[in-house]
């Protein structure tokens, strides 16, 4: 499914060919009770920014987003900064990728190993933060 980087952060390809450290997004698993242990890298995702504009159309239809921390209202996706996603807004967007129905061989299991790994996630988390690092 995913190649590993030094930072251990599993890395999600479809087309994306360039040097190993460039603009992406990192999806984290989000927990909003703080007694939960930590994020380890291994529970991460990275995908490029190339590969992400695939799906970056399902991510940013369900914004205006409320912080679940702060209260505060994102209106847009930020692709400088975190947005934390709960885990019922990832329902729309994993019903949105369903629905792209790719020619493409590998699109098409880009995408089906995107939506696994978020179902994983969100059998034990409060939803996914994607993060940024543009």
């Amino acid at each position: 499914m995913a190649r590993t980087s030094k930072s251990q952060i599993p890395v999600l390809l479809y087309r994306y060919e360039g040097p190993a450290r460039n603009i992406g997004f990192t999806f984290s698993p989000l927990y909003l009770n703080e007694d939960t242990s930590k994020v380890r890298q291994e529970d991460m995702l990275f995908i490029y920014d190339e590969d992400f504009e695939h799906i970056r159309p399902a991510i940013s239809r369900v914004f205006p987003l409320t912080d679940p921390w702060s209260g505060e209202i994102h209106a847009s996706f930020d692709p400088c900064w975190n947005n934390p996603i709960m885990n019922e807004t990832w329902d729309t967007i994993v019903a949105d990728l369903k629905q792209v129905n790719s020619p493409d061989p590998d699109m098409q299991a880009f995408l089906d190993k995107l939506i696994v790994w978020i179902r994983k996630v969100l059998d034990h988390a409060d939803g996914i933060e994607v993060t940024g690092n543009l």
